[in-house]
């Protein structure tokens, strides 16, 4: 290869990356501002008007967007038009997985639940082909009442490599040994499949729903009752981290995980003693990190009031002018936090920088279409 040809091919790779990221940041912003104007978010960017103008007229082009005049106070001059993402182009389904049932939630782009099932799986078959059996039929009757699929997301519980797609170890799930399901996805899905911890799909939703609001940082604390086969005596407890409005995975993947102490020195774990010791936890590491919220969520609500109790008792203990004492709040998004996050936590990696929403849009299935 000359030289020439080399420095040519470089710098078309370079002009598609930098369009990929541009489309990418434009997709972000306008899921983080909806209604927001094509100046307004070339200014925000700090692109040229030109730049987002193309982009957003290809966008509009392939029906992914809309566009409508922007309500103006006053008389006179042309009002602006605001970008809002087209609710009917795709959905992402969400899936949460529990030890004898899925829970489904399919999502439409504006974060709306439009579908919701709930799946009996095989118990006394490996979680990976219950998973399968049946997903793999609810999927197909998703894909023929929606325009089309733009991807899976699945939230379980336990600890995952979401890299990788692989579940390393859970509990509630009885799995001691790895599993990589990848491959699986890939022999019997055409879209794009993520898959995390349930916790941390719970924080995904909640950034999903308070999207347009100031909560740069906060704990999202899953409340679950999956867990009443093993030690935890029908409570399991698990964290997502939001950090400067991104999730924090930790090394390894284990941030987030929470193991009783009084259960390993042998104190009878019953839900007080837990809820009991994880608010000191929680409570410190929000003063630690100066994290001033804890929303509350999942399907083992039952909870929710004695730890909310708990969580304001030991916040209430502390003393010093730079603590910062978190203000606890419940979920709006109820047992259905999971599946949903799962969906939001599917939409936003498919909005990275590599902008893998393109891959799925040249799907077959999809329309063959691109950005």
């Amino acid at each position: 290869m000359t030289l020439v040809k080399l420095i040519l091919e470089t710098n078309a790779l370079s002009i598609k990356l930098s369009r990929t990221s541009n489309t990418a940041s434009i997709l972000n912003s306008l899921w983080q501002s909806p209604g927001v104007s094509r100046i307004d978010m070339a200014t925000k960017l700090g692109l040229d008007k030109s730049t987002v103008t193309k982009a957003v007229n290809h966008l509009l082009d392939i029906g992914m967007i809309l566009e409508q005049p922007k309500a103006v106070s006053g008389k006179g001059g042309r009002p602006k038009m605001s970008l809002v993402f087209n609710a009917d182009f795709g959905v992402i389904i969400g899936v949460d997985v529990n030890s004898d049932v899925l829970k489904v939630s399919v999502v439409n782009l504006l974060g709306q639940v439009i579908y919701h099932d709930m799946l009996p799986i095989n118990t006394q078959v490996s979680i990976d082909t219950a998973l399968i059996e049946a997903l793999v039929p609810c999927v197909n009757t998703i894909q023929g009442l929606f325009p089309r699929i733009l991807a899976i997301g699945i939230g379980m519980p336990g600890l995952i490599d979401p890299d990788k797609s692989q579940l390393l170890v859970s509990h509630s799930l009885n799995i001691r040994s790895s599993i990589n399901f990848a491959p699986l996805f890939k022999r019997h899905f055409p879209y794009p499949v993520f898959i995390d911890n349930d916790a941390n799909c719970g924080a995904w939703g909640e950034l999903m729903q308070q999207r347009s609001l100031p909560y740069d940082h906060f704990l999202y604390v899953l409340l679950s009752t999956h867990h009443a086969r093993e030690h935890y005596h029908q409570l399991g407890i698990g964290v997502g981290m939001i950090l400067n409005r991104q999730l924090f995975y930790g090394e390894q993947f284990m941030a987030g995980q929470f193991n009783s102490q009084e259960l390993i020195r042998g104190t009878e774990a019953t839900p007080s003693v837990i809820i009991k010791e994880f608010s000191a936890l929680a409570v410190n590491l929000c003063g630690l990190m100066s994290i001033r919220r804890i929303v509350i969520g999942g399907n083992g609500m039952s909870f929710g009031s004695e730890l909310a109790a708990s969580l304001r008792n030991h916040s209430d203990g502390l003393s010093g002018l730079l603590i910062a004492k978190p203000n606890i709040e419940f979920s709006l998004l109820g047992p259905q936090a999971a599946a949903m996050g799962a969906a939001s936590m599917a939409w936003q990696k498919l909005l990275t920088a590599e902008l893998k929403l393109a891959e799925s849009l040249r799907l077959p299935e999809n329309g063959n279409l691109s950005i």
